[in-house]
């Protein structure tokens, strides 16, 4: 009998208890429009940090990038001194046989990209080529040093006979400095062999980031001389922004960046595997006074 009396009690207690429990759930609750609102905060905050982040890469690989260059133009200073202050030459002087033919200082990936299929086979033959037909890699033997973080274009699927705008290395030799003989150095008519000769080595390019889109850094990088002036040939590699980074003869290197859209663009589709072998930049104006002051050679004036 005392059980049955206590038992309504107890199922109202019980009750109760549950409702608690619901009311304090209910409440920790969100509702639809405090979703939508943390949502859009959110999103707001995103959209404030990805450029942010953006910037931040940029310039790490600027960063990155700045480093490889010096080391690769103490690389090609070390050369000198240890071979009769000769600088590294693409090809021999006389005839034209090409010694260096890629970025000016290495042979070029082995084998060549015609026979490549993916990007692991085309990055073996790369670093074979760096590691057995460099000649600063006894000066510079990481080969990480070669390519800069920001350069994409080792991300791009290359297929059989056509590199498809993969490459991994990311500088080549200024041709002013032991360049190419064809077209009469480009129209430069001389190229400095000894680095004693360089009168203002500070001042006078020696390597330049540059991106190909036939698998490698074909030649040096080089710009038509014509009279007092040039024309835009090779386009610098921006793989950071602008930017581009640039070495000095006397081993220090620095990070440019381009204001003309022309070299910009044509700078940023070479670094994106894209063919630019037709380009117009302009003729006067910040970045052409940069390389009409640091791309010097004998006879330059």
């Amino acid at each position: 009998m005392q059980a049955l009396l206590e038992t309504p009690w107890a199922e109202e207690g019980s009750l109760r208890r549950r409702e608690r429990k619901a009311f304090r759930a209910a409440a920790r609750a969100f509702s639809l429009i405090e979703l939508m609102v943390v949502i859009v905060i959110i999103a707001i905050m995103a959209a404030l940090l990805l450029p942010v982040l953006s910037k931040a890469r940029q310039q790490s690989a600027a960063a990155g990038c700045l480093g490889n260059q010096k080391q690769l133009v103490t690389a090609l200073r070390m050369y000198t001194e240890d071979n009769g202050d000769r600088i590294v030459q693409m090809a021999d002087y006389t005839t034209g046989r090409e010694i260096y033919p890629a970025g000016g200082f290495w042979g070029g990936p082995q084998p060549l990209p015609s026979t490549w299929t993916n990007a692991s086979c085309a990055l073996a033959a790369v670093q074979r080529g760096l590691t057995g037909s460099n000649a600063l890699y006894f000066y510079c033997n990481n080969l990480g040093s070669y390519h800069c973080p920001g350069d994409m274009r080792d991300t791009r699927v290359p297929s059989t006979n056509s590199p498809n705008g993969w490459a991994y290395d990311s500088y080549a030799r200024t041709q002013n400095l032991g360049g190419e003989p064809y077209r009469n150095y480009w129209g430069a008519k001389a190229t400095y062999t000894k680095m004693s000769a360089i009168q203002q080595p500070s001042a006078t390019f020696s390597m330049m980031e540059g991106a190909d889109w036939r698998g490698y850094n074909v030649g040096t990088w080089v710009v038509v001389w014509s009279g007092d002036g040039f024309q835009w040939k090779d386009p610098p590699a921006t793989s950071h922004n602008k930017v581009s980074s640039v070495g000095f003869a006397d081993g220090h290197g620095v990070l440019h960046k381009w204001t003309d859209p022309a070299v910009a663009a044509a700078g940023q589709g070479a670094a994106q595997g894209f063919s630019k072998t037709n380009w117009t930049g302009a003729t006067n104006g910040p970045d052409y006074f940069f390389v009409y002051n640091g791309y010097l050679f004998p006879g330059h004036r």
